[in-house]
């Protein structure tokens, strides 16, 4: 009987796909009527935007209490050009699943505010933030957001810094270029192949979008996204921080039979174009900039093996799917080049080069060869060997 991975997340809950964004704008209106309007009175000047990735306040499980997240620290330099005083009310989506509803509205004694740790402030003031979440409408970006408001004098320049932090959004996504729910060719005849196009997502980000709502273009722009530590912080902690062992007798069965690789491999993919690296993360820098693109930073953890002891569950998974024990030299044969893909290699077998064409992370590199593989790499290709050469042996 054929059996194919099915995507079952055992985790306890599982969240849309969605960027946490934010920037500040210029909005009017209250409630269900607050919507985004521009203003021809004060121009934002600049925009200093610094994003921290890490771990959250508990291990790593899936569920909201252990997620991943992102804390900000905003600054931004406004100016009234006018000769009058005037008012402003300022607004701050969160495009995030937990600041939307159903959520917030059916919870009205949480503290959204103290939620998300959220504070606005400039030398003289620290504003009382509200927090204001409607259902979305046709069109309607911005249901989820904090609002304040802000007096100018005549000429005036303020420097408003906002801080806040809020978990990672986090799915289950397919790797295609086409993306989750499209099949990938060949996957009825090689069933393995749906585990190695699987990954779970994390997502971080910012909308600078809502920056267009002031006077003019912003003269300079920097956002820092600070990765590194994070990063090491994956490669450590793999696809859990909790160990299988001690996860509830379904879970550690869910985990074996369709997560089998815990140290698994991780693919970043960062929009848009145009950031260099700095000490710790990344940075895009903009002069004479109208905020359009949104910066999205992506981590896809796949079912590939990074280490050696995790070769062996990897390829049982696989074999599981193979009843006919005749075709599973070939079927790993198969997987072995995409797992060289990974490490840049143009695959050969015509299944394993359609597949890894289709693949976001596919870069094959020009001067690959086996003896520039890392320590780590070559330890994985060794183990993976030796079950190519034992598998469909009669023992």
């Amino acid at each position: 009987m054929k059996r194919t991975f099915k995507v079952v997340f055992l985790l306890a809950v599982l969240l849309i796909s969605t960027s946490v964004r934010a920037d500040v704008g210029v909005f009017t209106g209250t409630g269900q009527d607050l919507r985004q309007i521009s203003t021809e009175s004060i121009q934002l000047v600049s925009i200093h935007v610094t994003m921290v990735l890490g771990r959250g306040p508990f291990l790593f499980d899936g569920t909201v209490p252990g997620m991943d997240q992102v804390q900000y620290d905003c600054r931004f330099e406004l100016r009234n050009l006018t000769d009058k005083a005037c008012d402003v009310q300022v607004g701050f989506p969160i495009d995030s699943q937990f600041a939307r509803l159903p959520h917030a509205p059916k919870d009205p004694k949480r503290d959204w505010v103290g939620q998300f740790s959220f504070n606005a402030r400039d030398k003289d003031n620290t504003y009382h933030v509200r927090f204001q979440s409607h259902e979305p409408q046709k069109d309607d970006k911005y249901s989820a957001l904090f609002v304040w408001k802000m007096s100018f004098g005549a000429k005036e320049a303020r420097t408003l810094t906002v801080q806040y932090r809020i978990p990672l959004s986090m799915t289950l996504a397919a790797t295609s270029k086409q993306g989750i729910g499209v099949v990938q060719e060949g996957t009825d005849k090689h069933p393995w192949i749906e585990l190695l196009g699987t990954s779970m997502l994390e997502v971080a980000g910012y909308t600078t979008e809502t920056g267009s709502s002031w006077s003019g273009n912003v003269e300079t722009a920097t956002f820092t996204a600070i990765t590194k530590p994070f990063e090491q912080y994956l490669d450590y902690r793999g696809l859990l921080e909790t160990k299988v062992a001690d996860l509830p007798a379904d879970a550690r069965k869910t985990m074996v039979n369709s997560f089998p690789v815990s140290r698994v491999w991780s693919y970043r993919d960062v929009q848009p174009a145009g950031w260099h690296a700095v000490n710790e993360g990344i940075e895009w820098e903009y002069k004479n900039y109208k905020p359009k693109d949104p910066i999205t930073i992506r981590y896809f953890l796949m079912q590939f093996p990074r280490v050696e002891s995790e070769v062996d569950p990897w390829v049982d998974a696989i074999i599981r799917t193979i009843p006919d024990q005749d075709r599973q030299p070939a079927e790993l044969a198969i997987a072995r080049q995409i797992l060289l893909a990974t490490y840049g290699q143009k695959p050969s077998d015509d299944v394993a080069r359609a597949f890894a064409e289709n693949q976001i992370w596919y870069s094959p590199r020009a001067d690959f060869a086996l003896s520039k593989l890392t320590e780590e790499q070559k330890a994985v290709l060794k183990a993976l060997d030796r079950r190519c050469d034992t598998t469909g042996k009669a023992k």
